[in-house]
């Protein structure tokens, strides 16, 4: 007898959440509100609709076609096997190695100004961290869903009692600030409010694990989106009513909120916090990516041992490679995280391509497939997919931070798509012998049934 799906509708929406309550997300979105006061809420607004079309998009291919591989397999039957690993490896397990180590430096550097002794005696204790969370989901779905919805509770509760004691202290100060709207500055900031509004997808992978799938994954994703944009709201609004805006532009914003609302006392604690965040996403990616990866070895497009499971049908071998490679990029980095700025905003930059490509995936197979089973029908097709195209490329335009980082973001852009492009290239025409342009219905269509 098949065991019980272990992942009810609370651990899907904290697996699709787990990528954005982080340290590296809170930072951004209170540069922003530093940047733009509240014209940056207009822009989180106007980021929470396009952030709704690509939900719309992966919750009917993800119900049409139930596959752990996710992007790689819509994309194999929409516009073939080369695009397929063009999307994932680029959109996701590129941003995964170039974003994590990032986030794994913020962790190292909060613990050696609260745990000196920790650091000076193992230089980088946050790859025990993800050796951690490596094992933790080696174990199996079960325990990676107490953990994640442990963890993604706290989180939220935390940022939430900061938002709401920040606004109570210093509403009246807010109160006497100018709120004059600037459409072009608002509009400027849509690219910064995105970051902290993508990732939402990464509970697709997990589908094969999932309670009812057909009710709870959509709904997983839109209660993320509504909990992420109220989240955000009133932690921007607590750190424009505490802080200056040269604060709130600077490195560490979110700790400097933190302190000026409790007081010096609060810093282990929202050190912990944070690092508690920074475990999240650890515990979301290393899932989900994992079985990005395993989906792509299955279908073909990658090595078949990296498909291998365990005895607690984990996929031990992606989630092992996947881990490594990880570290392997961290610890040659030090305690620089400006080191790989430019390496992250263009790895966020090929995630929005990854997003493209999946809007035009549902385009084609809506048109292509009419009678396939769809348990979630995207409404207003195409109107949202269409907006949502042209949405992501409005913001890949604007990705860059300061002017002077576009030049080095776009070339990293086009070094990483043209890596995963030669790779897809040599894959699937020298070892596979495949048309890499050829949509694959067939292979995918096989495994349509959870």
């Amino acid at each position: 007898m098949r065991k019980e799906k272990a992942l009810p509708l609370p651990a899907l929406v904290a697996t699709a959440v787990g990528v954005v309550v982080v340290q590296s997300t809170m930072i951004s979105m209170l540069n922003g509100a530093g940047i733009g006061r509240f014209n940056f809420l207009v822009a989180i607004g106007v980021s929470a609709l396009l952030a709704l079309t690509y939900v719309l998009s992966f919750a009917e291919l993800a119900l049409m076609l139930p596959r752990s591989g996710s992007v790689s397999a819509y994309t194999q039957a929409a516009l073939g096997p080369g695009l397929a690993i063009v999307a994932t490896l680029s959109g996701y397990v590129a941003v995964a190695l170039l974003g994590i180590p990032a986030e794994l430096i913020l962790v190292d550097t909060l613990l050696e100004q609260i745990a000196p002794g920790l650091v000076a005696a193992l230089p980088y204790p946050s790859l025990l961290l993800l050796l951690l969370f490596c094992g933790l989901n080696l174990r199996g779905i079960d325990l990676f869903a107490r953990v994640q919805s442990a963890l993604v509770a706290v989180m939220f509760g935390g940022l939430f009692i900061i938002g709401l004691t920040g606004l109570a202290y210093g509403g009246a100060a807010m109160g006497t600030a100018p709120a004059a709207f600037d459409a072009s500055q608002a509009a400027s900031l849509v690219a910064l409010a995105f970051w902290g509004l993508v990732g939402l997808e990464f509970v697709c992978p997990m589908i094969a694990d999932a309670r009812d799938p057909s009710r709870n994954l959509p709904r997983a994703m839109m209660i993320g989106l509504g909990l992420i944009v109220a989240v955000y709201g009133v932690f921007c609004l607590a750190g424009i009513a505490m802080l200056p805006a040269d604060r709130l532009t600077g490195a560490t914003p979110h700790v400097d909120l933190a302190l000026s609302i409790f007081g010096p006392a609060a810093k282990t604690a929202f050190a912990v916090l944070a690092i508690l965040g920074s475990a999240t996403l650890l515990n979301t990616v290393l899932a989900s990516v994992s079985r990005m990866i395993q989906g792509m070895a299955q279908s073909g497009q990658l090595p078949g041992w990296l498909a291998r499971e365990n005895g607690r049908r984990a996929p031990a071998g992606a989630l092992i490679a996947f881990a490594a490679a990880i570290a392997a990029v961290r610890a040659p980095l030090g305690m620089d995280a400006a080191a790989i700025l430019a390496l992250t905003v263009a790895a966020a930059g090929c995630w929005l391509v990854a997003y493209i490509i999946v809007h035009l995936d549902h385009i084609v197979l809506r048109l292509r497939l009419p009678q396939q089973a769809r348990p979630f029908r995207s409404p207003f097709f195409p109107v949202p997919q269409a907006l949502g195209i042209l949405g992501m490329g409005y913001v890949f335009l604007h990705i860059s931070p300061t002017p002077e980082l576009a030049g080095p973001i776009y070339r990293n852009v086009a070094l990483m798509l043209g890596a995963t492009l030669a790779y897809s290239l040599a894959w699937t025409l020298l070892v596979k012998q495949r048309n890499p342009f050829r949509p694959d219905l067939a292979s995918v269509l096989r495994d349509n049934d959870l």
